[in-house]
């Protein structure tokens, strides 16, 4: 029987049998396996008709498949919770382990395991896990992959380009992980951008591919001068191999810049670091200027055959260097320039504007095979253009009130889509209609002024306090109980988390 290395009676509520094991797998590198490319298709089924997978790393597959895209014939909805429960809660004690592959297989397990801990479950304890497994990937030297001295995760001397390649993947979805759980959470990131010796992957993930696979073209390195992120972007561009996959790392490298700035100005003030702030916009800019003709188009490219999957990758691209522009354009303090203000508060509404603009184009039939940090940029966009409609600042006749209002709803809309497969999502959909709710007034400069200082990121402990001040009435409630925030392990109470239970 395929895949049984392991005992199986370990996994309670697993109850498939290896021809439905089979079919989930399929539909696992059909759907899920685009937005977090842990492996080579073919060699991962190859190895597992071979019996030579880790049963755990199986069965976290199969699990979360069959959560996400379910419901399952035959697997009962408690049993899979059941499942998925003993797999997050399970130690894994992969220090003991000096097996190549068993070592590979658990950080594969464990990068997936993240993933799905924390877009169900965001908060605490799923970022922790996030920051846990960063240490772990630097402990083997991870991020020092093309530097053997300073990486045990594996003998190079043994090992094929395969398997290095196998490695390399690891390290860059590790690293996604760091950085929107941070941004998310206004924290620092575990991993430092300046450390890393570790090439941008080559190999596809999810075709047909000749064994053993050789590197061919020469090794790709994000820079450690963000100003030379257009350098790298024309160069991936250039070779042509895993365009989007590769181009994402370099915005997400982009947005983690534009989170620490936002986060080292509401940490020390507004005000600080005014010339990196400056430096920051400008390396965006040469940035989007080094992308292809028509690639911040967000309609999809059918003159040059481009597929709908990479259409998809290319949105969310775009969807991070619209929340890059916006995150560096958020305004200062209103008494320090009103003018000044007023320019970068415009900017960021335009950022927003190009957000909805992305959105229009989303075929929800591909929202699996994208990682769901995105509805982060999407509820922000969503905030900032209800703050914009709800506010005096232009009262002219004919103002654009209908067309913002159904900005938002096209906003929800997308929200509430992923909602169908992720609690986040369905969470920060409901935060912005309780909004709506309790706090329907009219907002002067002076007050969003004071409303874009105070509020925190989605997932700061105090977000939901933060919430309080979006209006002047000093007894509101914040949406969130912030007694009841950490007593669940969770950033919301228990009872909430129970409202957001995906239906079986």
């Amino acid at each position: 029987m395929p895949g049984l290395q392991g005992t199986p009676g370990l996994y309670l509520g697993y109850t498939i049998g290896p021809q439905q094991e089979r079919v989930i797998l399929t539909e696992f590198f059909q759907e899920i396996h685009h937005a977090l490319p842990l492996f080579e298709k073919g060699r991962f089924l190859r190895l597992y008709d071979n019996g030579e997978i880790r049963r755990s790393l199986v069965v976290t597959i199969a699990a979360i498949t069959a959560k996400l895209l379910g419901p399952v014939h035959d697997w009962n909805p408690q049993d899979l919770d059941i499942c998925i429960n003993t797999l997050l809660t399970a130690t894994q004690d992969s220090e003991s382990v000096d097996h190549g592959q068993v070592i590979l297989d658990n950080f594969q397990q464990e990068c997936l395991l993240a993933y799905y801990d924390f877009h169900q479950s965001p908060g605490p304890q799923a970022w922790m896990r996030i920051a846990k497994l960063s240490r772990k990937a630097y402990a083997v030297g991870l991020h020092q992959i093309e530097n053997p001295e300073l990486c045990s995760a594996f003998d190079s001397a043994m090992v094929t380009d395969d398997i290095v390649e196998n490695w390399r993947y690891i390290w860059w979805c590790v690293y996604c992980l760091d950085s929107y759980s941070n941004i998310s959470s206004g924290a620092p990131f575990v991993i430092d951008e300046e450390s890393m010796n570790t090439a941008l992957p080559s190999r596809p993930f999810n075709e047909d591919i000749e064994t053993p696979w050789v590197a061919s073209s020469p090794k790709l390195f994000l820079p450690d001068d963000t100003s030379e992120l257009w350098s790298i972007a024309q160069q991936i561009v250039s070779h042509g191999k895993l365009v989007g996959f590769r181009l994402h790392m370099v915005v997400t490298t982009m947005i983690r810049q534009a989170g620490t700035i936002q986060r080292i100005r509401a940490e020390k003030g507004p005000g600080r670091s005014p010339a990196r702030l400056a430096s920051l916009k400008r390396n965006l800019a040469s940035l989007k200027l080094a992308l292809p003709p028509r690639y911040l188009n967000p309609a999809r490219n059918m003159l040059n055959t481009e597929s709908a999957t990479d259409h998809h990758v290319r949105l969310t691209n775009i969807f991070l260097l619209h929340m890059s522009r916006m995150m560096l354009s958020l305004p200062g303090e209103l008494k320090d320039g009103e003018e000044e203000w007023m320019t970068n508060w415009q900017q960021a509404l335009e950022a927003s504007e190009d957000i909805v603009q992305v959105v229009e184009q989303w075929d929800s039939r591909f929202s699996a095979h994208v990682d769901p940090a995105i509805c982060f940029i999407v509820f922000i966009a969503l905030v900032m253009l209800d703050l914009r409609r709800r506010s005096s600042a232009d009262e002219a006749p004919g103002s654009n009130t209908a067309v913002l209002t159904q900005s938002e709803r096209i906003l929800l809309l997308f929200l509430e889509q992923f909602g169908n497969l992720w609690t986040l999502p369905k969470f920060l959909a409901r935060v912005f209609k309780d909004s709506q709710t309790m706090h329907p007034e009219t907002l002067t400069p002076a007050r969003i002024d004071h409303i874009l200082r105070r509020i925190k990121p989605p997932l700061h402990p105090k977000f939901g306090r933060s919430y309080q001040d979006v209006v002047d009435d000093p007894i509101s409630q914040p949406f969130l109980d912030p007694s009841s925030i950490f007593s669940t392990g969770l950033w919301w109470d228990s009872d909430d988390v129970m409202s957001f239970n995906m239906p079986s």
